[in-house]
């Protein structure tokens, strides 16, 4: 027992003398359970509607449930919904059907959309119900005053029994409903959305691991220190290493959407080469950003907490988890990571089949974040040699 207590004295004293990894082992995890908070604790998801025509009825009974109704013309709901500003639009196909035109790509969004016309759709049945109740006990008691003024027989009252024929298709607002899609089908699942985020995030992760996991150790075993005091440029090793880590990040982004695509059947409505370039670029954002942060690091243990500190974050405020309700400093804070912007542009390829000009500006942003990370890791590792 003696010796299990100096055991473990010895390793409390350990931590109480790094203050880093006890730093980190108390913010990290307060940072990712508050950026949880926050998300979770946002209000619903209110889908976004784009309206074109619909009876007056049943447009008021939209206009009541919690969703964001555009009321607008055919050309400007199609623009919406094209340019995924919308979820779903609706219109009249005829006097009684009416068609929702959903987006599609996300499930939960249809699903939400779906949910909101099947509220409002009950509302105006309502509605019409009473209506015709109303007319019911209108006419009824028209039939009551001839009865007392004129008895049972003749003119008035079988002109009042004649027209007694009320149907409830004629005070419905609508009679059918059909369904269409812009991107996917209705068999397509809540997981289909999520496969391309999930491509993502692994690549980013696993590759932010291996590269600094990888840099570390060749820290400690002096590989790194016998590089910086040679004529070798700091931008050529991080070069070298950089080169290294994305040719394998290359293989593995090759291997993961071969099994994604064939054998998991993860939807993919774009250009394979497109999906892999995105893949890739993800992959080097995260090797740059590896061989920054790795400097901070001592030893693996290390850059595991890093990455709850650097990129749990980023997964959280990616897309994962829906930013329309949550507060506007998180949604802006999502759009200074890497990872939102390799994930919007996998979702736009894979789910609606976005090309190269689509995704330009997403894949520039990626770039620019490699370029800015490798210089700061270049910059950090000359004052390294110039310290030395």
């Amino acid at each position: 027992m003696r010796n299990a207590l100096a055991i473990a004295r010895r390793v409390l004293s350990q931590f109480a003398h790094d203050k880093r990894t006890l730093a980190l082992l108390f913010v990290a995890p307060v940072v990712v359970l508050w950026l949880l908070s926050v998300l979770l604790g946002a209000d619903a998801y209110e889908p976004r509607l784009a309206t074109v025509d619909l009876p007056a009825s049943f447009q008021t009974a939209l206009d009541e449930q919690d969703a964001r109704i555009t009321d607008t013309n055919q050309a400007e709901a199609e623009r919406l919904l094209r340019a995924n500003e919308a979820d779903a639009v609706l219109r009249m196909r005829d006097d009684t059907t009416l068609e929702i035109w959903a987006e599609g790509s996300d499930s939960t969004k249809t699903a939400a959309a779906a949910n909101v016309v099947a509220k409002a759709l009950s509302e105006a049945q309502k509605d019409a119900a009473d209506e015709m109740k109303a007319d019911v006990e209108e006419r009824t008691t028209a039939i009551e005053d001839v009865l007392v003024a004129q008895g049972a027989k003749g003119g008035p009252l079988a002109d009042e029994l004649d027209s007694f024929d009320f149907d409830m298709a004629d005070y419905l607002p609508v009679q059918d409903v059909e369904t269409t899609y812009l991107h996917g089908t209705e068999d397509w699942k809540m997981f289909d959305f999520y496969g391309p985020v999930f491509i993502g995030i692994f690549v980013f992760v696993f590759v932010f691991l291996t590269s600094g996991m990888s840099l570390v150790n060749e820290r400690g075993a002096g590989t790194m220190t016998r590089f910086l005091a040679t004529p070798v440029k700091p931008v050529q090793i991080l070069g070298g290493y950089t080169l290294g880590f994305g040719l394998l990040a290359l293989v593995q982004a090759a291997v993961i959407l071969f099994i994604a695509l064939t054998f998991i059947g993860f939807p993919n409505e774009g250009a394979v080469w497109l999906v892999t370039l995105l893949v890739v670029s993800m992959a080097l954002a995260s090797v740059t950003l590896g061989l920054l942060v790795s400097g901070l690091a001592k030893s693996g243990f290390q850059v595991i907490q890093l990455m709850l500190l650097f990129v749990v974050p980023q997964i959280l405020l990616s897309g994962l988890f829906d930013l329309s309700s949550a507060p506007e400093w998180m949604q802006v804070l999502g759009q200074c990571f890497p990872i939102t912007y390799g994930v919007d542009a996998l979702r736009a390829v894979m789910l609606r089949g976005a090309d190269f000009a689509s995704v330009g500006i997403d894949l520039a942003v990626i770039w620019g974040f490699i370029a800015l990370f490798f210089a700061l890791a270049a910059l950090k590792f000359r004052k390294k040699r110039v310290r030395g």
